[in-house]
């Protein structure tokens, strides 16, 4: 049995921090695309990993456990990630909580645009506040640094400044590590 590939994308994360902000990301998502996005309700239970992240995701939709790898550090930066739709996720949390342990909870809702080969997420997180994401979806076999550059290039026009940008998850900040 072989490994299954992982997906790639290019990936920052800021801090909006006032609403005044949040709803100025959002007209200006809304004028790049040309579309209102989507209204996504999300809680994320992040486990134990002996390395990179791994967190099952519920929506309304469908739920998802998401292992992901990423360095810690700010501006745009590769994630490799993987997703498996979960049925039974309530069963899948207990297993993993029992085998693994719980890291904590992230509760948002999430505004979600897409822009071109680009994710555009708006978050409020509960407790923490207003953030954007961008997730720059790699091909295969597509650099890097091609998709650094257009995630620059979508600061920009969120005029995001290097001070907002973020190294890890909103985990860690709830958690108290950034």
């Amino acid at each position: 049995m072989s490994d299954p590939e992982s997906s790639r994308n290019v990936e920052i994360k800021a801090r909006l921090g006032s609403d005044e902000n949040y709803k100025a990301a959002v007209e200006i998502a809304r004028n790049l695309t040309s579309t209102d996005g989507e209204v996504i309700k999300q809680r994320d239970v992040f486990f134990n990993s002996r390395e990179g992240r791994l967190k099952l995701r519920y929506m309304s939709d469908c739920n998802m456990l998401i292992y992901y790898a990423r360095d810690d550090e700010a501006g745009p930066k590769l994630s490799n990630y993987y997703t498996v739709k979960v049925e039974d996720a309530s069963t899948l949390e207990h297993v993993l909580t029992t085998s693994n342990g719980t890291r904590g909870i992230v509760q948002k809702e999430r505004l979600l645009f897409i822009h071109e080969n680009t994710r555009i997420h708006l978050d409020k997180v509960e407790n923490l506040g207003n953030f954007l994401e961008f997730e720059v979806v790699l091909k295969p076999g597509e650099k890097v640094e091609q998709g650094q550059e257009f995630a620059e290039k979508m600061m920009k026009i969120f005029k995001i400044r290097e001070e907002d940008l973020l190294t890890g998850a909103y985990l860690d900040l709830l958690v108290g590590k950034q």
